[in-house]
């Protein structure tokens, strides 16, 4: 990137990066990726002596009432009629209502669907009525989320056309300035930006219609999970108008839209001489595009994490934009630039005048993928045995791995560039001064293997989101789970106990004692305010009984899943204002726990440390190479 074209046009880049990044913290809000079953009543495994009149079945997130069910299945595998009503209070409660039951071992099958992001999941839990009732070797819960193979291969397809779209676009107005060039190569990059900008142009088209395809996909998907016996266009319809992904898909459509509307005066300017783009065009699709990927990280998994949801939104952005123009820009320059260089007597010259520039930008970009990317796998993998032994930590792993081979490459290009990088190896082979070993042939083969490894990235990517995360109650170890927990806040010491301390009802103790003599004030109330750390389950507050001078108690269900929860104890005394301690409370898996492999201890506050520092050293870095172009 030229400094004159730097200046020039910054300010506008960096103004629609910072609105949309406002929006982002403005509008986001939390949403999950799968709908995990965390407990039901009665529970799993359980012998009842009579029929009960129901089963409730609650899940991590909010479901979509319309496109979840449940079916009642007897020993020999009938069904039973049931009806299912979702609970007008509990968004993440699925009420299956029974008839009356004969004793026997009978089973709810569910399907529900993801209200955050469309992922269906379902799964069966067994129960039995009657002391005669006998479970053998039935499974007690059985979950399925497993990716259907369109989900990833969609979604990877998704992930390139944006990147294709983000990336010609950067390079057409930010890489390629013809106006700072001889006649030339000024003739040659502006050849090259007509091509770059007509391939940002399909692109946008083909991911307008492939949102076409994924609807399309989404109402087959719900339609064999479903036997609701609707037509796939019915339940397309449905789906786009009563569900939050729905909303995002009109979103994204409409951003696509307005992109290609603007895209086409820009093209039809450069298909004449070189002249200035409007600068307020250019701003306009610059806005565009960031408001095209923050509407694709409302979809993502860090829109479910509850805390500092905001800013996982946009670290996901920008993760997002960083990808798009490191494989974009490779994608343009390769289509776009190499087959009109690739023959000609000046063809260093022409790479230096195009891939040059684009190598700061590429940097800046890798370096925000690494720092955006640690950040979050701290918020999205528990541990370093969350990663080795999931799915999600797995493919991370391997993304992470072709990423450094791609940087390897990439190293290796900008060696066949830049005379000063190639020195050690001009030194080692008696070469002169400024040599390099720059040809037509070797530097294309590396270009275009550059550009397929980033595909390839974009590809675990796609796995990645359709995937579930490696977080939660799960991977919470139980040695972590407390018994009490005391804090001293002002003069009051407070002690909090929950016993038997797991999902489910759970008798929670307060004891609070002024350490002062007399205490300065009388206790009228306290009040624990209970929120979960992994999942949007909302906000609980319980008023709990004084039962004995300074010992307060309450029975409840409010701890409904294993994993680390936030208990605020709110000790509220006449006159004064409220003494608030904050316990951080894990609450153990049912189960045996899982075996240490290598560290089950979370990583996140280590990981988001170095990704600070990451991301700090790469915008020193990169300032100092524009500077000094």
């Amino acid at each position: 990137m030229h400094r004159r074209f730097a200046i020039k046009h910054i300010y506008q880049i960096g103004l629609a990066l910072a609105v949309t990044l406002v929006a982002g913290l403005v509008l986001v809000h939390q949403a999950s990726a799968h709908a995990f079953l965390l407990r039901s009543d009665p529970p799993a495994n359980a012998i009842l002596p009579e029929s009960p009149p129901a089963m409730r079945l609650w899940f991590n997130e909010v479901i979509s009432p319309g496109f979840s069910q449940a079916r009642l299945l007897d020993a020999e595998g009938h069904s039973l009629p049931v009806t299912v009503e979702a609970d007008p209070d509990d968004a993440t409660l699925l009420i299956v209502n029974f008839p009356e039951l004969e004793d026997g071992v009978y089973s709810v099958r569910w399907n529900v669907l993801s209200a955050a992001d469309g992922h269906p999941t379902q799964g069966l839990v067994v129960f039995g009525v009657g002391e005669g009732a006998d479970l053998g070797t039935a499974t007690a819960v059985v979950q399925d989320t497993a990716v259907p193979w369109p989900d990833p291969i969609l979604r990877w397809l998704n992930f390139v056309l944006l990147a294709g779209l983000v990336g010609c676009f950067a390079v057409a107005f930010l890489v390629l300035d013809p106006a700072v060039y001889p006649p030339d190569i000024a003739a040659v990059q502006h050849a090259a930006q007509r091509r770059i900008l007509r391939l940002a142009w399909w692109c946008g088209v083909a991911a307008l219609l492939l949102g076409v395809v994924w609807a399309g996909w989404q109402a087959i998907l719900l339609s064999n999970t479903l036997a609701s016996g609707a037509s796939v266009s019915s339940i397309a319809w449905q789906w786009l108008s009563q569900t939050r992904l729905g909303y995002l898909w009109w979103l994204r459509q409409g951003l696509l839209a307005l992109i290609l509307v603007c895209l086409w005066p820009l093209r039809r300017n450069l298909a004449g001489t070189a002249v200035p783009q409007s600068r307020v065009l250019l701003s306009l699709t610059t806005l565009l595009l960031l408001a095209l990927l923050l509407a694709q990280s409302l979809t993502s998994h860090a829109a479910a994490l509850a805390r500092q949801t905001a800013v996982a939104i946009v670290s996901d952005t920008l993760h997002l934009l960083a990808v798009s123009l490191w494989v974009g820009g490779l994608l343009a320059l390769a289509a776009g630039l190499l087959p009109l260089v690739r023959r000609r007597e000046d063809f260093a010259a022409l790479v230096k005048a195009g891939w040059g520039p684009f190598g700061r930008l590429a940097f800046l970009s890798v370096g925000v993928i690494f720092a955006t990317g640690l950040y979050s796998t701290g918020r999205e993998v528990a541990s370093l045995d969350a990663m080795l032994t999931s799915l999600y930590g797995r493919t991370i792993l391997l993304k992470i791995g072709l990423m450094l081979v791609v940087g390897l490459v990439g190293a290796t290009n900008s060696m066949l560039i830049h005379p000063r990088l190639a020195a050690p190896l001009a030194r080692l082979r008696h070469k002169p001064a400024g040599w390099t070993p720059l040809t037509p042939r070797k530097f294309a083969r590396l270009i275009l293997l550059e550009v397929g490894l980033g595909v390839l990235v974009l590809g675990l990517a796609g796995l990645l989101t359709a995937a579930p995360t490696a977080r939660g109650g799960a991977y919470t170890p139980a040695s972590d789970a407390p018994e009490t927990l005391s804090q001293l806040v002002d003069d009051m010491i407070i002690t909090l106990a929950i016993s038997p301390n797991r999902a489910g009802t759970n008798v929670f103790t307060v004891r609070a004692v002024s350490n002062r003599r007399p205490p300065p004030a009388e206790v009228l109330r306290v009040i624990l305010r209970l929120t979960y750390q992994d999942q949007d389950l909302g906000l609980t507050s319980l008023d709990l009984e004084e039962v004995e001078p300074g010992f307060y108690l309450i029975g409840d269900n409010a701890l409904n899943v294993a994993g680390t929860w936030h208990i605020d104890a709110v000790v509220r005394r006449r006159g004064l204002e409220d003494s608030v301690a904050q316990f951080s409370w894990v609450v153990p898996q049912s189960g045996p726990e899982r075996p240490v492999v290598v560290s089950n201890q979370p990583w996140e506050p280590v990981l988001t440390l170095a990704a600070a520092l990451l991301l700090l050293v790469v915008i020193v870095v990169t300032a100092v190479l524009f500077i000094t172009a």
